[in-house]
């Protein structure tokens, strides 16, 4: 048998009909693949009928690694050991000094330990989700949403509310404008206009994001993006206009992402991050991880981001410097939403 060979570039038309068979994440898909290259970035892939992975090349001043969001993919601990072999054989012809991974497969953080694979200071994509399962009557979807919720979305047309989806790439400007808005009041450092732009550009017209619109009576008051293959959707973007808070256009918005979801044929609805399940109320995904679970979902936990070092040297200067300056960064942020909380008393 041949020995799987890692390749450079966009991977091939078809790469989303083996993701979709390994329930590979959308971040190891071929949309993300491409977006990331509109940024700029290099991109690898390789995979074998057990096991694939996508990654991305980032430098900086720290130096160089190969990140693989939320993968390698696999379907057992061989076939992880397997990927990572070979995803070991790209970062070396890279002359990277490690390995970044977020592997989805069985017994994962056992085959990690075995590799020696260090975890991450922290972790770069949400450890902890909340997955609703489409594949049930809509009876069952109802009942797992709050009391409220359910009310409020059962009522959209009486309450005036229309939803709108388009793959328009300038709609976004809509969502843009909103996030501008809650970050003026929460204080949240969105990703850039033009980060969202490429997004837009990227994913819309190729069918792997869908823009949300919320109206009501006929006025924009809250936008979404999600992330689509063809078992899940992603809840990745959201904003409202402020003006429009009191009326709780997220509850009707989200409400429809699911049932919409469910019409397409879609399996699953993926909040895309929460925090964990027993996070205390001071944690700082708390509000809208509250929000998130009160329309229902299974908690689900990843085994988070680790790394495998490559240039071991180099890789523990690496650990030494980031380390310290999480821990500053984290000192700011925590000082920065207690000034915030001092202020709104």
């Amino acid at each position: 048998m041949n020995t799987p060979v890692w390749k450079a570039g966009t991977p091939p038309e078809d790469w989303d009909l083996h993701q979709t068979t390994l329930s590979a994440h959308f971040l190891q898909h071929r949309g993300w693949a491409l977006f990331q290259q509109a940024l700029g970035r290099q991109i690898f892939y390789a995979s074998a009928t057990h096991w694939s992975w996508l990654a991305i090349l980032e430098t900086n001043k720290f130096g160089s690694r190969l990140y693989v969001p939320f993968g390698p993919t696999a379907s057992s601990p061989v076939s992880l050991q397997k990927a990572i072999e070979v995803l070991r054989d790209c970062a070396e012809a890279q002359d990277v000094d490690f390995i970044r991974i977020e592997p989805q497969a069985p017994q994962a953080k056992k085959t990690l330990r075995q590799l020696k694979a260090h975890k991450a200071h922290r972790d770069m994509q949400p450890r902890h989700t909340l997955v609703k399962d489409l594949a049930r009557p809509d009876d069952e979807l109802f009942a797992e949403m709050m009391s409220t919720n359910r009310r409020l979305y059962r009522r959209a047309a009486e309450a005036g509310f229309t939803f709108e989806e388009t793959q328009d790439p300038k709609q976004m400007s809509l969502f843009m404008d909103m996030i501008h808005q809650v970050a003026a009041r929460t204080g949240i450092q969105p990703h850039s206009d033009k980060y969202f732009t490429i997004m837009a550009n990227t994913l819309l017209p190729l069918g792997a994001a869908t823009f949300h619109i919320a109206r009501h009576n006929g006025k924009p008051v809250a936008t979404a993006l999600t992330f689509e293959n063809e078992r899940t959707r992603y809840y990745a973007h959201a904003a409202n206009a402020e003006s429009a808070r009191k009326l709780q256009p997220s509850v009707y918005l989200v409400g429809h992402l699911i049932f919409d979801a469910k019409a397409l044929g879609k399996q699953t609805f993926d909040y895309n991050g929460v925090a964990p399940p027993h996070a205390p109320k001071t944690h700082k995904w708390a509000g809208f991880s509250q929000f998130k679970r009160s329309f229902g979902g299974q908690d689900v936990e990843y085994v988070g981001t680790w790394e495998l070092p490559i240039k071991k040297a180099r890789y523990q200067a690496y650990r030494l410097f980031t380390g310290l300056v999480d821990a500053k960064t984290k000192s700011r942020k925590f000082a920065q939403r207690t000034i915030r909380k001092v202020k709104r008393v």
